[in-house]
């Protein structure tokens, strides 16, 4: 059961009392207790409960109307993640942001959260989105720490989440001259009792839009393609819906600022598809939701359009580009867009917990039957290492195209994103790399510009990766050279 703590008498205010004349602090207060409520709450509906009365009907219907389900199987599975949640403190919020925000610790994960819920602008004043995040700002650890400390600290904790059955797969960190610290925890396969070792590979999800970036960058270099250069260039215009298609540019799909909504693509296609040539039929789905390069909207779709551009410009298949051009010069040679019904060895299933089923389940019928330049792919912790080492080396890329990778837009409206790489900034300095999040995976590459560290997570099991990541930064972030 969750528990909550220090709840003051707002916060248990009854949700009964939220009738249409309530204002819009109120019912924005309202909502965060009644979020509270919901996640303190040991009641089996409590989380659909909260979904149906307080979410927005746009969030509802969202996700080619999804919305629902998503959020009601995200909240479970945060729920049962974390199992017991404290309240900290409700943080100050300008009212114009029209949101609300709690620090909360989590007892499984040792770490601190903020929960943050958006309301929307118009009556009701109903909830758009509900999330909880790592707490990066505040460091757990207390330091100072030298490397030998650091590592044990990370081993012990990684040791733990594992004991408590949120962690499943390996991490390694390193610095400039050598890995300080590997380990593979859980079970590759439950059914047969398969262990993770160092040598599993891991679904990246959207880890593989990296790979992508680089092999546009690549291109460029070569003077294949430029930046500037329209979508339409590479792809028919035909191939598209209603919208200003013509005006995407390379540049904006690389920094998801090409207005590109969420697809209707029909039930059960991720089962089907092998090739980038197989989504083309069903480009006409993608909307155009917003002017591109009017603002940031993080777009799968935008990525396998590229992948169809490397296709284009290189004339070999994505994946022989990506083999050729990228793991071969980095020396991976256990990463790939692997077809899931063949056999390649050392794969590991995805396991999600289901609350209808009780029970850990396989994501197989969930994910693709193979990746794309816009995830999907595998690799090792090892394998991603050595992406790590030759990227940074400019072994993949001229040094000024990696700069201009690992660098934010904010002047094409992406100012936490370069290309195809997030970039953020705390106490440890500058950081670059990308996650990836599916149901049944997570997975995240770190590297550390200033400090000059590798950070590789690969987990088979949703959530597990962040909890690490988090960890990871709070003892950088004490370490003394």
């Amino acid at each position: 059961m969750l528990t909550l703590f220090c709840l003051s008498a707002a916060v248990r205010a009854e949700t009964s009392t939220t009738d249409a004349d309530a204002s819009k602090p109120e019912r924005y207060q309202l909502a965060m207790a009644a979020a509270l409520e919901m996640l303190a709450s040991d009641n089996a509906d409590a989380v659909e409960q909260f979904v149906d009365q307080h979410l927005s009907e746009d969030t509802l219907n969202g996700f080619s109307g999804q919305g629902r389900e998503r959020y009601v199987g995200y909240l479970r599975d945060t729920k049962r993640f974390h199992a017991s949640l404290s309240l900290l403190s409700q943080l100050e919020v300008p009212a114009a942001q029209r949101r609300l925000r709690a620090r909360m610790y989590s007892s499984n994960t040792e770490q601190n959260y903020i929960l943050t819920i958006n309301y929307s602008a118009e009556a009701p004043f109903k909830v758009r989105s509900i999330y909880l995040d790592a707490d990066t700002a505040q460091s757990q650890s207390s330091g100072p720490l030298n490397r030998q400390q650091l590592i044990t600290e990370l081993a012990g904790y990684v040791d733990r989440l594992a004991a408590r059955g949120i962690f499943s797969g390996t991490v390694l960190l390193a610095d400039q001259q050598e890995v300080l610290y590997q380990s593979a925890k859980g079970m590759a396969d439950l059914r047969f009792q398969v262990p993770n070792t160092l040598q599993t590979k891991f679904n990246l999800a959207s880890m593989n839009k990296m790979f992508t970036a680089v092999s546009i960058l690549q291109l460029v270099a070569e003077d294949k393609l430029a930046l500037d250069d329209k979508l339409v260039k590479y792809l028919d215009r035909s191939l598209f819906g209603a919208g200003n298609f013509d005006a995407i540019t390379i540049a904006q799909l690389l920094t998801h600022t090409a207005g590109l909504g969420w697809p209707e693509f029909p039930e059960g296609t991720q089962l089907k598809l092998r090739n980038h040539a197989d989504y083309k039929p069903l480009l006409n789905k993608i909307p155009l939701a917003a002017e591109p390069g009017s603002s940031f909207r993080y777009s799968n779709e935008g990525m396998l359009l590229l992948g169809m551009v490397i296709e284009a410009v290189s004339g070999q298949s994505y994946d022989d580009y990506v083999r050729q051009h990228i793991f071969a010069r980095a020396g991976m040679t256990h990463s790939g867009n692997f077809d899931l019904d063949s056999i390649t060895p050392d794969l590991a299933t995805g396991y999600f917990y289901s609350s209808e089923l009780n029970s850990m389940q396989a994501n197989w019928f969930i994910q693709g039957v193979k990746g794309t330049a816009a995830g999907g792919g595998y690799s090792t912790v090892d394998d991603l290492h050595k992406f790590a080492v030759a990227l940074t080396g400019n072994t993949l890329l001229p040094k000024a195209l990696t700069e201009q990778a690992y660098s934010a837009k904010p002047a094409l409206n992406s100012p936490n994103y370069g290309y195809g790489f997030a970039v953020r900034a705390n106490h440890n300095g500058r950081i670059v790399g990308h996650a990836g999040e599916f149901i049944g995976v997570a997975s995240a590459l770190q590297l550390y510009q200033d400090k000059g560290f590798i950070l590789v997570v690969l987990a088979n099991q949703s959530f597990a990766s962040e909890p690490v990541m988090a960890k990871v930064d709070s003892l950088l972030s004490v370490l003394t050279e």
